[in-house]
């Protein structure tokens, strides 16, 4: 257990300006966003899949075949929320985030969000275990709280 919160309780995400702005080719994209997601192997991203995103229209194409940091906040929010979201309704979140918001607010509580989430997962954790419920039953509960947000999301996106 210890292990599992240094290991969260070290995850990080970069601050909007910490994302290099001076135009990064592919395979430094690559190596820079996986950077972040060394602990996490199904998060890691590749080559094919950020020329995928692009070929699907989900992020703008590279310009002098160079990334903007825009673009690789884009890539990065998707690592992230394609183990949650359709392509789909990522490329709807992008589409309500331009009515919205700057690339740069959206991001900057996107990242101040997650962080916040895996610190409270384990202040959620203490209390849990204060009941003393097993790993087992803690992890269902882990479990039912996924499935009623993916739930809600698809809801919220059918609307």
């Amino acid at each position: 257990m210890k292990e599992m919160k240094d290991r969260f309780s070290n995850f990080t995400l970069p601050k909007w300006n910490e994302i290099p702005d001076v135009g990064l080719y592919l395979d430094q994209v690559t190596k820079y966003i996986n950077g972040y997601f060394g602990d996490f192997k199904d998060m890691m991203v590749t080559p094919s899949m950020i020329s995928n995103y692009v070929k699907l229209k989900i992020v703008s194409k590279p310009e002098k075949k160079t990334y903007s940091r825009e673009q690789i906040a884009y890539f990065i929010f998707i690592v992230l929320s394609k183990t949650v979201l359709s392509m789909d309704h990522i490329k709807q979140v992008f589409l309500i985030q331009k009515e919205s918001y700057s690339s740069e607010k959206a991001y900057t509580y996107f990242q101040e969000e997650l962080l916040k989430a895996l610190e409270n997962l384990f202040e959620e954790k203490k209390e849990i275990h204060k009941k003393n419920l097993s790993d087992e039953h803690q992890m269902v509960q882990h479990i039912v709280t996924a499935i009623a947000h993916q739930m809600y999301l698809e809801k919220y996106f059918e609307e």
